[in-house]
Parts: structure tokens; sequence; C-alpha cells
């Protein structure tokens, strides 16, 4: 099964992957990128690829990467990994794999899967070079991982839908909508869990728990249990407790993780407008009204993914704002955000490594202040070093 779409992609894939597990399935989970290393792209049953068995994989692999690149054609890191985790998937006898896409989708990697389901969550502005400058380009591209007489659940709306509606139908393929065929509704969130209530074409689901926070997450797994209960006629074992127990089990790392407190350190890896802005909302909603002191933010943005658009959503929550840049080639230099902040008047001081701004942060937070640190799952890793965290 694939998963694609411009935000909520790993959680999405953290909750399907978790019910078809509590079904009693053996899962083989690749998400999209990887915190603390490349073995986590390749999982079984929520174990990590071992380093032995990643490293053999690897030396098989290398002498055709090799042979690839003589004939003009080498393979990218992202390509050997998508490999790797699939012949790991192979020989580990999974009943079924939830990939993440990387890039797009038509042309990604992992589009070589035969997958019989699909989900695309919502769809915006991201990786603009590449994909285009429009909402519809982008979503072309998302929706060429649909399969032809496939099925598909999506969260997207607007031209974004009518893109995948018209795909589905030249593919033949069956589509399931948020808010048509599936609904959700009594969406409640606190600062330790989640509840909403779920209807799908094949059941009615009351007062589903999530222990990952925020409403939009409630989106993200209405998304995941709908496409579960829809393989129940292949699996029977995917029942009301399944769901329940998946849901309830899942947990995703970098999304609204607390990882210390007094003062509270706060990372989420929102590198989109889309994921900004449920991002922003949860912070208005929850942990802003439970604070009494200031937010600080830590922010470092990616190319493609509209970095001022993140700024202008998230700076003005903030008293101070240490704009960074993680290692990752594709980072923007700190004034990007840096200048973006100063715009809307806001405090903000450039610090050219994630691990100097967050200890810039906490030097300057008093215990009852909150430090968050965002704008990408690159910035969050290196911040999970920084402060001697495990993913």
């Amino acid at each position: 099964m694939l998963v694609g779409g411009s935000a909520g992609k790993g959680s999405a894939c953290a909750f399907l992957a978790s019910i078809l597990q509590a079904a009693g399935l053996r899962i083989g989970l690749s998400p999209k990128p990887h915190l603390l290393t490349p073995r986590e792209r390749a999982q079984v049953d929520g174990a990590l690829i071992s380093e032995a068995r990643f490293a053999e994989l690897m030396a098989h692999i290398k002498p055709l990467a090799e042979q690839a690149a003589l004939a003009g054609d080498a393979p990218s890191a992202f390509e050997i990994e998508t490999l790797l985790a699939f012949l790991y998937f192979a020989e580990s006898r999974i009943d079924r794999a939830v990939v993440e896409v990387g890039l797009g989708g038509r042309t990604d990697a992992t589009n070589v899967l035969p997958a019989d389901l699909t989900i695309l969550t919502i769809v915006g502005l991201d990786h603009t070079e590449q994909l285009g400058d429009t909402v519809e380009a982008i979503a072309r591209e998302k929706a060429g991982i649909i399969k032809p007489g496939g099925r598909v659940v999506t969260g997207a709306g607007g031209p974004a839908l009518d893109i995948i509606e018209a795909t589905a139908r030249e593919q033949g393929a069956s589509l399931r909508r948020l808010d048509q065929e599936i609904r959700i509704s009594h969406v409640h969130a606190s600062l330790n869990e989640t509840h909403f209530d779920l209807l799908t074409p094949e059941a009615q689901l009351h007062d589903l728990r999530l222990t990952l926070v925020g409403e939009h997450q409630a989106h993200n797994a209405a998304l995941a249990a709908a496409a579960a209960l829809w393989l129940r006629e292949d699996h029977p074992g995917i029942d009301e407790a399944a769901i329940r127990r998946g849901l309830e089990r899942a947990a995703l790392p970098g999304r609204l993780q607390v990882v210390r407190r007094a003062p509270l350190v706060l990372l989420d890896g929102a590198h989109s407008p889309q994921r900004a802005d449920a991002l922003a909302t949860a912070l208005e909603t929850l942990y802003l009204p439970a604070s009494h002191g200031r937010l600080l933010l830590v922010i470092g943005c990616t190319e493609g993914h509209a970095p001022e658009a993140v700024v202008e959503r998230l700076a003005p929550l903030a008293a101070q704002v240490f704009a960074t840049r993680s290692r990752h080639p594709g980072a923007v230099p700190a004034a990007v955000p840096a200048m973006a902040t100063r715009a809307l008047g806001i405090p903000v001081a450039e610090v050219e490594s994630v691990a100097a701004a967050v200890k810039a942060a906490l030097a300057e937070a008093a215990a009852a202040d909150m430090i968050l640190v965002t704008g990408s799952l690159y910035i969050v890793a290196e911040a999970l070093v920084a402060l001697e965290v495990s993913a």
C-alpha cells in the first residue's frame, strides 16, 4: 500500500501499520524521511532491520548500483534505500507493506510497488521546483500512485480533489473521500490524546482514541482506519477491536513530541503551510492556553515548501525566534526564516546550527516557557541528537 500527499503521510502510515498489526497481520513499514538512522525505512512489525542485515543487503545492492552507474544511470540514495526496504520485506514474508511515498508520486521510486490500495492525504504546495507551482500540477504528480482498478482513500479537497477524482476515473479505481464517503465527528483534542467518531461504508465507530495529539491527527487516523476497514474482506481480523487497539498504540516521533518539561520542549516536523497551520491550531487551542510563559520558536526550513508561509503562520505566536538550518542539502539558509520573521516585527536571532539554536533557546527560557522546534523533520532529528533523546 502506498501513502502519498503533502502532509500527514507519516502519521497515516503509522496509524495504518498499527491497525493492521493489531489485526494479526505481519506488516512492513517504510516511512520517510528517517530521523536518526536509515534503518527506520525498513521495519517489520515495528522492529527496525538489524544493523547486520542492513549491511548485508547494502553489500548485495552495491555492485548493482555500480553497474547502473557505469551505464550512466546511477541510482540515488533514496532509490537504494527503497530497494533495500523492498528486499527486506520480501525475505520477511510480510502480509502487507505500508510504504510512504518520497517526493511526488508518479515518478517516485516507491511507485514500482503494485499497490492495490493507496491513501492520498491533503495536497498543497510542496516541492514546487520539482512538482510544479500550482496545486493542480502537484496533485497530478501525487495522483500518479493510483493504480488501475485499485482503491483510493483521500483527504484532499478543492482543485486537488478534482484531479484525484479524474485520475481515479481514468484508472477505473474506486474512490472514498473524507467528508463524503468517510465522515468524522465529535473531535476532541487535549494535551494528552485525541478522540473522534468515524463513519465509513463498513462501520460506525464511536469515541476512537489516539495518543497522537491534535485535531489534524483525527483526519489522518480516519483515512488510515477507513483504508483498513476497506481491506476487511481480504483480512477478516480487521474488526472494531483492531481499529481501536491500532489507533491507540500508534506512535510517531517528531509530531507534537514532548521531550522535556520546565521548560516544555516540543518537537514537530511541520514543513509546509498545511502542516504549519495544523501545528499553529494545536498551539492556539491546547498548548498556549495551558502555558504561563512565553513561546520560544526554533525554526529551520527546507527548499520547495514555502518557508516564508510557514514562518508567517508560526512566528506571530512566539516572543522570540531562533532561525537556524539543518545539515540537509535541501535546507534553506537561516537568513530566510530570519528575514520573514523580521518582516513581522518579531525578535529573531540567526543561529547556524540546530544544536546551537536549541542551546540558545534553553538558555533564554524560564521554567514556565515553552520551546517549539520545528520547520522540518531534519530539524527535529538534529534536535533529538542535541537533546540526547532517542527517537
